[in-house]
């Protein structure tokens, strides 16, 4: 057993295969905990958030709410996910029954996120009890004071045997994910982790999902509304100090309707955040000393292109940057477009229409999502057609996260594997196929000996 784990995993999955976590009861019993929870702790929740993030308590209850609105929506359904769904058999297996039992995987491991610490680890683990397991919840580091919280309430609310809660650094889940085997594994974060859960998963072929990131890109047409579009770009982009791997990355803008958006942009930076957004009490601040240094490293350079067109500014005492928009001319070239950029900055490349952003889409690494301003019903199937993401939105922004009767996940680098709603029950439960047939009658035609039975036994199966 890991030295930090206070009930081994081998007990933990014991509750589960001796059928104590199978009945609806003790699965809504956990749900019950977990609500409970939010509704208690939810001041603390919101403090720890501010501690860590600098985030708005708008932005933090929003978080909070959506893990509520899940919880709302696996207890109305669960009863219902959890019944055998009925197959029918083909004609030479009757007189049978067929169906398929939804059963618990066992103990799971969930390695959450420190953007959002608390969805991360619990909008998971509702699922993985919801669906009859055990977990191990290890929080990220990086947001100490959300880590530290959900240790203690997680501790109080739930039997160790059912959920625990490991704490530590990357060597911590290292050391999981090398000593223990788990019966799914559930990891958020980035691409290069990503590589190595999977790479440990596999020593022990435990199942795994993971949802990553990716450049999302958001293509506006000529005839989208500008005021608007720009709106809620900026929203999706500077939701907790861009800090959002749904956030779009950069934007597409067809020629005809580039100034105009350029234009709304600056109109609506300055609605959201005020003349001075880097003191607005509405933006966020970024995780990381280095990655606050590496962002000062680009936009240093694109100031010295001449490429800013909104913002550019930055508080280094406080980590913050203000809303920014850089126009990109060459999107293999420019270092903004290099990899994910996790801040509210929004480079800005201009297109002539939806087929050359559609090439360009499909340049890049599918992303966990895609945005599409404008258009009608055309032209939303030809982006369908013509690219592939996690999820495709039209006319806004990151709310697909909060969408508890959508499946929520990445595609190819930028994840496998979905949850939330359905999915989510569906992906920490083993799908069962149980076939029922009763003794007699029992024609021969299928057992030895053959002679003279193949023709028959053609035209039955065809």
């Amino acid at each position: 057993m890991s030295s930090f784990l206070t009930v081994p995993v081998a007990t933990m999955r014991a509750l589960v295969e001796e059928g104590t976590t199978r009945p609806l009861a003790w699965r809504l019993e956990q749900l019950q905990r977990l609500a409970r929870l939010l509704e208690s702790e939810e001041p603390r929740m919101l403090a720890a958030l501010a501690s860590d993030l600098g985030r708005p308590a708008m932005e933090g209850s929003l978080e909070l709410a959506t893990l509520r609105q899940e919880l709302r929506h696996t207890r109305r359904h669960l009863a219902g996910w959890m019944r055998p769904r009925r197959r029918p058999l083909p004609l030479w297996a009757w007189p049978g029954q067929g169906a398929v039992h939804s059963e618990p995987l066992g103990c799971v491991l969930i390695i959450g996120a420190w953007n959002y610490p608390f969805e991360l680890c619990l909008h998971p683990l509702l699922h993985a009890l919801a669906a009859g397991n055990t977990a191990v919840v290890k929080p990220s580091e990086l947001s100490p004071a959300s880590a530290a919280l959900l240790a203690e309430l997680l501790g109080r609310h739930f039997d160790p045997a059912v959920v625990q809660v490991v704490g530590g650094d990357g060597a911590v889940a290292a050391e999981l994910l090398e000593r223990e085997r788990f019966d799914h594994i559930l990891y958020t974060g980035g691409e290069r982790v990503g590589r190595l859960v999977m790479a440990a998963a596999a020593r022990h072929l435990t199942p795994i999902t993971l949802e990553l990131g990716g450049r999302n890109p958001a293509i506006v047409l000529a005839d989208a509304d500008p005021a608007i579009t720009a709106r809620r770009l900026l929203w999706g982009r500077c939701l907790n100090a861009g800090q959002t791997c749904l956030a779009p990355n950069h934007v597409l803008v067809a020629a005809g309707v580039r100034e105009a958006l350029v234009a709304a942009l600056r109109e609506q930076a300055r609605a959201l955040y005020g003349p001075d957004p880097l003191a607005s009490p509405d933006l966020g601040r970024l995780v990381g000393a280095a990655r606050f240094e590496r962002l000062q490293g680009l936009l240093a350079q694109a100031r010295q292109r001449g490429r800013v067109l909104l913002g550019g500014r930055w508080d280094e005492t406080a980590r913050k940057i203000e809303p920014t928009v850089v126009a990109v001319d060459d999107p293999d070239d420019d270092p903004l477009l290099q990899e994910e950029l996790f801040a509210p900055i929004l480079p800005l490349l201009t297109v002539a229409d939806l087929e050359e952003a559609l090439v360009l889409v499909r340049r890049q690494p599918k992303p966990l999502s895609l945005y599409l301003f404008g258009g009608g019903g055309a032209e939303r199937e030809r982006v369908l057609a013509g690219s592939g993401s996690g999820s495709l939105v039209v006319n806004d922004t990151v709310i697909q996260g909060a969408m508890a009767n959508l499946p929520f996940g990445g595609i190819g680098p930028s994840g496998m594997g979905a949850y939330h709603g359905e999915a989510g029950f569906l992906t920490f439960s083993h799908r069962r196929s149980v076939i029922s047939r009763s003794l007699r009658p029992d024609p021969p035609i299928r057992f030895p000996p053959y002679a003279g039975k193949l023709g028959l036994v053609r035209r039955l199966m065809g």
